[in-house]
């Protein structure tokens, strides 16, 4: 049987507050309390909470990593996220992937940052929903060889990452693939997942409105074993409002697919029902940000390229804590100065006014925190 494979980004950083460089030396408060929790709770009400619980009544499988800094913030500002991505869980319907605590972008610099966060937030998952995941998704799917090795060497059996126009030109989306390494590999269908996270409400798109039939149709006649559904979690009533009729769409969906031979299934259940179709091999790091698909979202400009390269010097804090969550790559991805393709998307996301204001305000924090490194 042809599956479909639902896997969802969970994440909202700890966004730093505006941080001028007047108080250097005498707060050393960083972040924007108010607005993340403000921004937390309107999620959960608008996402996370109705779309678990369609989830949940349609018994509709799904492959979920929930950043450490997000399940750290639901907890805080939104416990009854965390209890109703428990009770989803503990359904035996959902499938929680391993990735980096702070969503961070440590495996393109230092692979030992890299396994400490990655432990870190098996710890957390392992405390919160009595799980140790096999699976593996990096942040913002930017994967390698050399990072396949690394996730490979620290247990895991799968892992996700994009479907770029290089390597579709040789190897489909929908099938199982391996890595390097030995690692499973899902390919995530860019078309298919965007004309849902991206098209979905757009009048002006050749194929609106998108229903749930129309789509499953098209998962239906395509070719190969799987196709991957790869988006952020927030498409659901955040990015694509509940009045769009996202909601509908996803509750119709599964019994349209099995009206047509497709069933649902979580990362590893498709890389184990399903045979390999040879190795991919990706050199230079890939990822799913923006039209490039690169790592050009975070190093596109030297703006980003100061920020990250200060950063990374400050890992001799003895606050590693605060440290870490500094890496967290929304920090960097809010300075990014794209291309019009690109730019609707950063500002979206971008809680400052400019990119340029969110330059100044994280360089003046990691400015306050190298003092203290000095000390």
């Amino acid at each position: 049987m042809r599956n479909l494979v639902f896997y969802f980004q969970v994440h909202q950083p700890r966004r730093i507050r505006p941080y001028r460089r007047s108080e250097i030396g005498v707060r050393h408060d960083y972040f924007w309390d108010e607005r993340n929790r403000e921004i937390m709770q309107r999620v959960a009400q608008k996402c996370y909470i109705p779309a678990t619980r369609i989830l949940l009544q349609e018994g509709i499988p799904a492959s979920f990593s929930l950043s450490g800094i997000f399940l750290e913030q639901a907890a805080e500002y939104a416990p009854e996220v965390i209890e109703i991505f428990r009770d989803y869980f503990k359904s035996g319907l959902g499938e929680v992937m391993s990735e980096t605590y702070y969503h961070s972008l440590a495996s393109i610099w230092n692979p030992q940052e890299f396994r400490n966060q990655v432990e870190e937030h098996r710890r957390l998952v392992q405390r919160l929903f009595g799980i140790s995941p096999v699976s593996f998704r990096n942040t913002e799917l930017i994967f390698s060889d050399e990072i396949s090795r690394e996730v490979k060497g620290m247990g895991f059996r799968n892992m996700v990452t994009e479907g770029t126009d290089e390597i579709i030109a040789t190897h489909s989306p929908n099938y199982p693939y391996l890595s390097v390494s030995g690692l499973k590999l899902l390919l995530r269908n860019y078309r298919m997942s965007d004309d849902i996270a991206f098209r979905f409400s757009n009048p002006g798109w050749n194929d609106f409105p998108l229903f749930a039939d129309k789509y499953a149709g098209w998962v239906a006649n395509s070719p190969g074993d799987v196709t991957n559904v790869f988006m952020d979690y927030e498409t659901f009533g955040e990015h694509q409002w509940k009045e769009t009729g996202i909601f509908q769409f996803l509750t119709a969906l599964p019994h349209e697919l099995s009206r047509r031979g497709v069933e649902i299934a979580t990362v590893d259940r498709a890389t184990s029902d399903n045979g390999n179709h040879g190795t991919v091999s990706v050199e230079n790091p890939i990822s799913w940000a923006d039209t490039d698909r690169n790592l050009n979202a975070w190093l596109g400009n030297a703006m980003q390229n100061d920020a990250f390269n200060a950063v990374k010097s400050l890992s001799g804090t003895q606050d590693v804590k605060t440290w870490r969550t500094l890496q967290t790559s929304d920090h960097i991805y809010y300075m990014s100065v794209r291309n019009f393709a690109d730019q609707d998307v950063h500002s979206y996301f971008n809680p400052y006014q400019s990119p340029y204001l969110a330059f100044m305000y994280y360089m003046a924090i990691l400015d306050d925190l190298a003092m203290a490194v000095n000390k």
